[in-house]
């Protein structure tokens, strides 16, 4: 797996151009309404005949299950920034080879529910962590997305949204969930660096409009991409 996470992964030859692979992933800050957006897509793709594959990171394998729980239990605040970057690269590359690669492989539409961009945003603009020790890391194991759609909110909506969602669900703030505004507000920030720098892969998506506006939008730019 030698190929950089800057460039997307190429897998057509001459023989298999009619054939569909893509890997999509949707980012952006909690609440932002990503997975609704993710879930209406997978709907609307699998209705024209697309073999599709739903997945999430942390949390697509049953190791990343374990992974996750320990990311996310609020009860876990002795987990340092430098661990927690780790335990996301675990579950990533336990993801990639295990869910990702042999889907593609199959000529599968991926749909991923947070990627590496997160990892960016989150540990490297919120907990404002130099990663760039990363980068040999990435270049061995790290896949890049075909497309990224990054749904773009206010931190103040995000919390809105998110506290109106975990009070109807009867939950907790998650341990990420729980950190202060200028956190998000830095992880916002990564998100908007990492659209310019990657624009083309990099979408960014308005996701204070209505859920069918945003829902015609994606589909247009998934459609013309697979076109």
């Amino acid at each position: 797996m030698s190929r950089l996470f800057v460039q997307p992964h190429s897998w057509k030859t001459a023989s298999s151009e009619s054939r569909i692979d893509m890997f999509i992933t949707f980012e952006g800050i909690d609440a932002s309404g990503k997975t609704t957006q993710l879930e209406l897509l997978e709907t609307e793709l699998k209705k024209s005949g697309f073999n599709v594959l739903v997945t999430r990171q942390p949390g697509g394998t049953q190791i990343g299950q374990l992974i996750r729980q320990i990311l996310l239990n609020p009860e876990n605040t002795q987990l340092v920034p430098e661990a927690e970057v780790l335990l996301y690269m675990a579950d990533r590359i336990q993801h990639i080879k295990e869910v990702i690669l042999p889907a593609l492989a199959k000529n599968r539409i991926v749909l991923c529910d947070r990627y590496h961009d997160a990892t960016l945003a989150y540990q490297g603009g919120g907990r404002q962590l130099d990663l760039s020790w990363l980068e040999q890391l990435q270049e061995k194991h790290i896949i890049a997305p075909d497309l990224t759609l990054w749904f773009d909110i206010s931190v103040e909506q995000s919390q809105d949204r998110l506290k109106q969602r975990n009070q109807s669900l009867d939950v907790e703030n998650c341990r990420l969930e729980s950190e202060n505004s200028l956190f998000f507000n830095r992880v916002r920030s990564e998100y908007a660096r990492l659209c310019q720098k990657k624009g083309d892969r990099f979408i960014q998506i308005e996701a204070s409009e209505d859920i069918s506006s945003i829902q015609r939008h994606v589909l247009k730019i998934v459609l013309d991409r697979l076109n």
